[in-house]
């Protein structure tokens, strides 16, 4: 009897001390991109941060499974839908010297004709494609980036809609934030479909481009059920176009669900509900300076 409870001891101390191990690794491999000082560091903890989660997600045998993995996730998550129409998107950054923005992504999703009931896709960043070009679509393996902080789940008939809304420090001149739809169709993701009307007509995102130095709104408003956005705009008239000098205007402008479609509406009123403490799900070299 003695024995078998020291056997029973040693078993429980055995996978105590894996699990703490194993927490510890994951640890160590999300500092290591916060706290990486070089490119060659930064690219080297991206590279590792990718392989750990594709790593990671093979070893989920469950949507719990996943659950469990998400809930440590120290960067830019997002999800939405609860059944056939779960989605999350994790993101996440790093800074290249010459300030200019590195990204890598997740997608995971139900998939019912898989033998877990989800799947993923990677999204690899590809820094040539221009995330404003509001006519494009894009594939997992030519995504534009971004840190998306917000997914907001509408329908258009039966078909699954996703709304992302997304931060871009873009290359340390602008900061953009992002509003474009994805798909996932039988395991299949795409960024970028013609769900945004704008006065020249449908499109596939809405990029807002302004100073570095300004903050500026681009969230989804739940009480409304609306995503609301600054209005932007020069701060000399003779800076039109430049938009390094953009800034808001203390106007905004929605988004709104109708008829399948987001119908934006202009000088919209908007409740301000006090200062927020700052959250940055991204990882940002100057806190003090830029804020999402």
């Amino acid at each position: 009897m003695f024995r078998r409870i020291n056997s029973m001891r040693f078993v429980t101390t055995t996978l105590a001390l894996f699990t703490c191990l194993a927490l510890q690794a994951q640890t160590s491999i999300y500092d290591a991109l916060k706290n990486a000082s070089n490119d060659q560091d930064r690219r080297f903890a991206h590279i590792e941060l990718a392989d750990h989660l594709r790593y990671k997600l093979d070893e989920c045998k469950s949507k719990e499974d996943v659950m469990m993995l998400l809930m440590d996730w120290p960067f830019a998550g997002s999800s939405a839908g609860s059944k056939n129409d779960w989605a999350v998107v994790l993101t996440w950054n790093w800074e290249s010297s010459q300030r200019e923005q590195n990204y890598g992504g997740f997608v995971i999703f139900n998939d019912d004709k898989s033998d877990e009931g989800w799947d993923w896709v990677e999204l690899v960043h590809d820094s040539s494609e221009d995330v404003n070009d509001d006519g494009r679509s894009y594939k997992p393996n030519n995504w534009t980036g971004a840190l998306y902080y917000t997914m907001v789940l509408k329908y258009d008939g039966k078909t699954p809609v996703y709304t992302l809304l997304g931060w871009d420090g873009a290359d340390g001149i602008v900061t953009r934030k992002v509003m474009e739809t994805m798909s996932i169709n039988n395991g299949r993701v795409r960024i970028g479909l013609p769900y945004i009307e704008k006065e020249n007509g449908l499109k596939k995102r809405h990029v807002l481009e302004y100073s570095d130095i300004l903050q500026v709104t681009l969230k989804y408003e739940e009480s409304e059920d609306r995503i609301i956005l600054d209005r932007l705009a020069p701060n000399e008239p003779s800076l039109q176009g430049q938009t390094a000098f953009y800034g808001p205007t203390l106007d905004y402008d929605s988004y709104t669900w109708q008829y399948d479609k987001w119908v934006s509406s202009e000088f919209v009123e908007v409740k301000n509900n006090g200062n927020k403490k700052d959250k940055r799900p991204y990882n940002d070299p100057a806190p003090k300076r830029r804020r999402r």
